[in-house]
């Protein structure tokens, strides 16, 4: 007999949790679709050189090969890790064919070959949404893709999201304008990135170690330390010293996106000047986003925008800037602490009873005739008591049982109540207008 074990890392929910699933991602999907947003899908799949960086194959990338595959044969593809490699050999693929700017949703899996761990997943859904263009990319599409992002946590209800935003040339030029080479001021920035987590102590101390100056170190931990009102910007930063040109871009543009968040979410986000994340693929903007009831959870999602989307596969110019969503992250952290309620598990809004098989056909019909109405309904597969089928209905959560007999009667599971009713239209009345308690 087979094994009845699950993998590590790869999760799967139970019907109920499926469900809820769904209804998160239409609440997205509504979001995303509200700024006209249009969905794309690339294959699982994608040419191993198109995956790796540089020609290194990436140690967490899933290889597939067939298993009647020569034995000293290499693969040639692998499992997409993320959705923006294959986003931009989509671009790429099809740049002539396409509108822009584009604005694109993907919701898809990926597969990455870490180490599991809470909230971490070896096969996880990601939701993203981005914009790109030919040549040029305005501001205001950075400003757009931080709203989508608000806008798609408030819309969840599961508790209090909030962005925090920075711009890359603004950290790279300040850490830089203090006379850090490149290269140290990237490591640095690293450090900083770390620092919820290592605390300023242990961040200062690796500082030190990179052979910055006590004074140079000591202006870094005081630059990135505060968190900032989206209406406080440029009263903060009016008080800084941006001794460079590329930190005096930076903050402009940061200026710029924050004057262009709509009122609807600007209590949501806040500038953390110690946010760093992926300094090597990442220009301008950067974002990410956690639920301030769970602030251990981390981030649940998170962007920025890029230059060089297709660089690799055109000499052509398309910046973009997007966001993701970790949906399985998210979902993970929504189930465990029972943010949301889990809905019905059937999506069936009645049951009808069979009494006996003599009335199987009957019944089969009758809730056909309901279907075709718009009434979403079940018949039960077999036709032992009728305890055992209200019962049914009950463990499913499917709120009205059906009997076809002389009185032709439906009764509400959660009140008890049982009525009458004379055909099609009048059941359709009591079914799906009756509130339910």
């Amino acid at each position: 007999m087979a094994k009845n074990k699950g993998i590590s890392g790869f999760p799967e929910w139970l019907p109920a949790e499926k469900k809820l699933e769904d209804a998160v991602i239409a609440k997205i999907k509504r979001i995303y679709e509200s700024h006209g947003f249009t969905p794309i899908e690339t294959p699982a799949v994608e040419l191993l050189e198109t995956l790796s960086s540089k020609g290194e194959i990436n140690k967490e990338i899933y290889a597939v090969q067939r298993l009647a595959a020569q034995s000293d044969s290499e693969p040639e593809l692998g499992l997409h890790f993320d959705l923006t490699v294959p986003f931009a050999r989509y671009v790429a693929m099809h740049f002539n064919e396409l509108v822009f700017p584009f604005k694109r949703y993907q919701l898809q899996k990926s597969w990455r070959g870490e180490r599991p761990q809470k909230g971490r997943f070896r096969e996880f859904y990601q939701f993203d949404v981005d914009i790109v263009s030919r040549d040029e990319l305005p501001l205001c599409c950075d400003a757009e893709v931080v709203t989508v992002l608000a806008k798609g946590l408030l819309a969840l209800n599961i508790g209090t999201p909030c962005l925090e935003l920075n711009n890359r040339k603004l950290l790279l030029g300040y850490f830089s304008g203090l006379g850090l080479s490149d290269d140290i001021a990237r490591q640095a920035i690293s450090v900083i990135d770390k620092l919820d987590k290592i605390g300023e102590s242990e961040a200062a101390q690796q500082i030190e170690a990179l052979s910055v100056s006590s004074s140079a170190r000591d202006r870094i931990l005081e630059f990135v330390a505060p968190t900032v009102p989206l209406d406080q910007l440029a009263s903060v930063l009016s008080q800084v010293s941006l001794n460079s040109a590329m930190a005096e871009e930076g903050a402009e543009e940061l200026l710029t996106v924050a004057s262009l968040i709509p009122k609807s979410v600007r209590d949501h986000i806040v500038v953390r000047f110690q946010i760093a994340r992926g300094l090597d693929y990442y220009t301008g903007t950067i974002v990410e986003s956690k639920i301030t009831e769970f602030p251990e959870f981390g981030s649940v999602g998170s962007g920025g925008r890029y230059e060089d989307l297709v660089s690799k596969y055109l000499s052509k110019n398309v910046p973009g800037v997007g966001i993701s969503i970790g949906l399985t992250r998210l979902m993970d952290l929504i189930i465990r602490e029972k943010l949301l309620p889990l809905p019905q598990l059937s999506s069936a809004r009645v049951l009808v009873t069979v009494l006996n098989e003599e009335v199987r056909k009957e019944a089969e019909e009758f809730a056909e005739a309901l279907r075709v109405d718009g009434v979403s309904c079940e018949v039960f597969f077999r036709s032992p008591k009728l305890g055992k089928q209200i019962d049914y209905a009950d463990k499913k959560g499917i709120p009205f049982v059906v009997f076809l007999d002389a009185e032709n009667s439906v009764k509400n599971i959660q009140t008890g109540e049982q009525v009458s009713f004379t055909d099609l239209a009048s059941l359709k009345r009591i079914v799906c207008t009756e509130d339910l308690q």
